[in-house]
């Protein structure tokens, strides 16, 4: 790790630190071994990712919008800017999580529908809206698009508990936030956001218990409600900020919503950014003293993106993760964990890493920061491990389908 960053840029610094908790990394770390070879140490960032996050099927993963090698030019960008070192493969910067096996998933999904999905080709094709899987083998299904997704399951398991013990993180990929206990849609199979938040809990022996999720990817979570409801979870809080007139239109899961922003299509930067300045501070009044944080930071709001459908601005993607960084780090002074989410557009990785650059710069002291403009620079800059209370010191979108 480099000495102190001088371009941290901003007032934060290496604020995101102040909100950690490394004495429960002990105690976190013995409950995540199947989700990591060995606990992250000093000299590694609360940055998690896994070549195996990106799905290659012969080409047919190309038939869907998603981008489904988003994450690995995520990574190589905020190598370019000098945020991370290597590409962390073999005790590098990042954190490499394993797959998360199927006693994990047991925790939030029906064994009937785990089930469905390892036997039948065409429920996979289902879920992952993409009809041509269904001619495909189960077997090949398994491996070449399931078991990259229970990778996200586990990096983001990993990365809200890394988020506790440094005081952010990143799980370059994740945000499930269509799966939930007894199905999946919008190539979203499992519901990873509310299996990390059950672990979290348990690990930290109650420790942390009170969520807050900040959803904005522009589709609604419907999953991740749907499985609060099911679990009546008091203590998890949803804001969801979405289309509300794209999928998935579920009527049902919006009761498992406590701040709901739903927004016409088209919608720019200066409604879309005064709407969330509002549900935030809704937020902070109704749900006071969060012990977490998760940002879900779907790209899907650019402008032009096909299935989200709203107008924001590069700019406003960063200027809009700023924001809820700073929610979290300097008002209810918590940690917060950053998961991709969704984003359609082959523009998507770079605002990523603009808008990461700008927070880690900003608020964990990494890099020169993106300048909280969008621009698509790669400025390089010195690097530092100030992010982190427990040793090092990250956020936003990818793997959450259409949401």
């Amino acid at each position: 790790m480099a000495a102190a960053a001088s371009g941290a840029g901003g007032a934060g610094g290496a604020a995101a630190a102040g909100n950690a908790s490394p004495a429960l990394g002990p105690r976190l770390a013995g409950h995540y071994g199947d989700c990591v070879a060995a606990w992250p140490g000093a000299g590694q960032l609360p940055i998690v990712y896994s070549e195996a996050y990106n799905i290659s099927l012969f080409g047919v993963e190309k038939l869907h919008p998603f981008d489904a090698a988003k994450f690995r030019r995520v990574v190589d960008g905020l190598a370019a800017r000098g945020v991370i070192s290597d590409r962390g493969r073999g005790g590098g910067d990042l954190v490499e999580p394993l797959e998360a096996p199927e006693a994990a998933l047991l925790d939030v999904h029906t064994p009937g529908y785990l089930g469905r999905l390892k036997s039948s080709s065409r429920k996979v094709a289902e879920v992952m809206e993409l009809a041509p899987l269904a001619v495909l083998p189960a077997g090949t299904l398994d491996k070449k698009v399931l078991a990259p997704m229970r990778t996200h399951v586990a990096g983001t398991m990993l990365a809200a508990a890394l988020a506790v013990e440094r005081g952010w993180a990143v799980n370059v990929g994740g945000g499930l936030h269509h799966g939930h206990a007894e199905d999946g849609s919008g190539w979203c199979p499992y519901d990873d956001i509310y299996l990390a938040v059950r672990r979290l809990r348990r690990a930290s022996g109650g420790a942390v218990a009170r969520v807050l999720l900040v959803d904005l990817d522009a589709h609604q979570g419907n999953g991740v409600q749907r499985d609060k409801l099911r679990f009546s979870d008091r203590d998890l809080f949803v804001v969801d900020a979405f289309n509300g007139a794209v999928f998935p239109l579920d009527g049902a899961a919006k009761a498992g919503i406590d701040v709901k922003v739903e927004l016409p299509p088209g919608t720019r930067d200066g409604d879309y950014l005064s709407r969330l300045d509002a549900a935030l501070d809704e937020a902070a009044r109704a749900f006071p003293s969060p012990q977490l944080v998760v940002f879900n930071a779907g790209t899907d709001i650019l402008e032009g993106d096909p299935l989200g459908k709203l107008a924001v601005s590069p700019a406003g993607v960063v200027e809009r993760d700023l924001r809820v960084w700073g929610f979290a780090v300097e008002r209810v002074r918590a940690p917060i964990l950053v998961l991709l989410s969704g984003g359609y557009t082959r523009a998507s990785a770079g605002v990523i890493v603009d808008a990461l650059g700008a927070c880690l710069a900003r608020f964990a002291g990494l890099g020169a920061g993106g300048g909280g403009g969008g621009g698509g620079g790669s400025g390089s800059g010195s690097r530092s491990g100030g992010g982190g209370g427990g040793g090092s010191g990250s956020g936003g979108g990818g793997g959450g389908g259409a949401g």
